[in-house]
């Protein structure tokens, strides 16, 4: 069996978003004749911490922790004491490129003792955070093995990136070009996202496999008595629900005599003004905001929603963004409520035959579709017939082995 280094610094424990495209080809990989072993942070630090996810990884696959030197309790002693705008400029100028520099070191050290003791084939390197980038360079260029860089969103090309037209921004731009240079492949996560990376890096070998699901299919469940909508993932400063929020208002400031029997759940990271928005429109129908579930919760969470909810910004930037819940939502035949703009995320759910539309910037689009879903709902014709030969394609098993495809093609 071929042996790859993984580095992916978010890894079970951890359990936000992007630890479950490393966790589930760690899973899957053996199956097509690679052994990863992982080198990851053995931090507590974090918003989302989930032992039980530490389950799905084979007996075989070796993990190695790397200690990090954390900024955590700088930024909490700082602001404390009043000096938030400190840390933020000792953020900006010296953790660079991220606030996990303090994990390079030593687990690069780790990495190198590794390689040395064992045979390993190929390094496989996943961002956020950028530092595991840092370290399979390093690897790279003193070892000379192949390397595949896997890119789960944009760097300096992100339409937010802060550090433009500044001296960071520079170093950090070159930082990223001789990751292009440097990788033997480089995988993003969709059409869009290649697109813009080979308009600035021409000629470089570029593969898209997107996020995925890894879950049992949750097939549709007898009606009940309450149209719950469910919405499963964080939202943060422009990406939030306030459009979606105010249509809902609408809809039962128009149709009073739904309130008893509509429900709305979010499930997630939130920070204090998206708290402030839900807390607000709980005066005018029902809310729930509860952190976030375990994949096993949440499982329960989806065989109780009657529709599910995906909110994209209308900006052009997110015509090429397919977050991983929308893969979580294909297989659980459910009707998806997509409140996105043109672009890949809407003709993804297209061919899956589970969309409802409406358009993000317009509360009065939003509320013809709530109310049109309602009525369905309402008659017994919510039904969707999702195309289940174009959704599996998109399983973790099937998206693993395009992985092994790639390694294969390298050595």
């Amino acid at each position: 069996m071929k042996r790859v280094l993984f580095i992916a610094y978010h890894f079970p424990p951890l359990a936000g978003g992007g630890t479950f495209r490393s966790l589930k080809f760690v899973k899957y990989l053996p199956e097509f004749g690679w052994r990863p072993t992982v080198i990851t942070t053995n931090t507590k630090n974090y918003w989302a911490y989930d032992e039980e996810l530490l389950k799905e990884v084979p007996p075989e696959v070796k993990i190695i922790r790397a200690p990090e030197i954390d900024p955590f309790y700088l930024q909490i002693f700082l602001y404390k004491i009043g000096f938030g705008k400190l840390y933020q400029k000792i953020k900006d100028h010296f953790l660079i490129p991220d606030e996990k520099i303090g994990w390079i070191p030593i687990a690069y050290h780790k990495a190198v003792r590794e390689l040395k003791r064992y045979k390993y084939d190929l390094i496989f390197s996943t961002s956020p955070t950028i530092c595991a980038h840092i370290i399979a360079l390093k690897l790279k260029r003193n070892l000379n093995l192949p390397w595949v860089c896997d890119f789960r969103d944009y760097w300096t090309m992100h339409f937010i990136y802060p550090y433009k037209n500044t001296n960071r921004g520079k170093y950090e731009k070159q930082l990223e070009l001789n990751f292009f240079q440097n990788a033997d492949r480089i995988i993003t996560v969709s059409e869009g996202v290649k697109r813009d990376f080979l308009s600035i890096f021409p000629d470089r070998p570029i593969s898209i496999i997107t996020n995925g699901y890894d879950n049992g299919e949750i097939r549709q469940k007898e009606k009940s008595t309450e149209f719950r909508i469910l919405y499963t993932g964080s939202f943060y400063e422009h990406y939030n629900p306030a459009f979606f929020l105010l249509a809902v208002k609408k809809v039962i400031d128009e149709n009073p005599s739904l309130q008893s029997s509509f429900r709305l759940r979010f499930i997630g990271n939130y920070t204090q003004d998206i708290k402030i928005m839900f807390k607000h429109y709980q005066q005018y129908y029902l809310i729930d905001y509860l952190d976030l579930r375990s994949p096993n919760q949440l499982e329960q969470e989806y065989i109780s929603a009657t529709i599910l909810l995906l909110i994209l910004p209308g900006e052009k930037h997110y015509e090429t963004y397919l977050p991983a819940k929308l893969f979580s939502y294909l297989n659980k035949s459910r009707p998806i409520l997509a409140v996105i703009p043109d672009g890949e995320a809407r003709s993804l759910l297209q061919k899956s035959n589970l969309g409802f539309f409406a358009d993000p910037d317009s509360p009065e689009d939003i509320k013809k579709q709530i109310l049109n879903l309602y009525r369905l709902w309402k008659t017994d014709k919510l039904h969707v017939q999702p195309d289940y030969k174009y959704i599996q394609q998109f399983h973790r098993r099937y998206l693993t082995k395009q992985l092994a495809e790639v390694f294969d093609s390298l050595v």
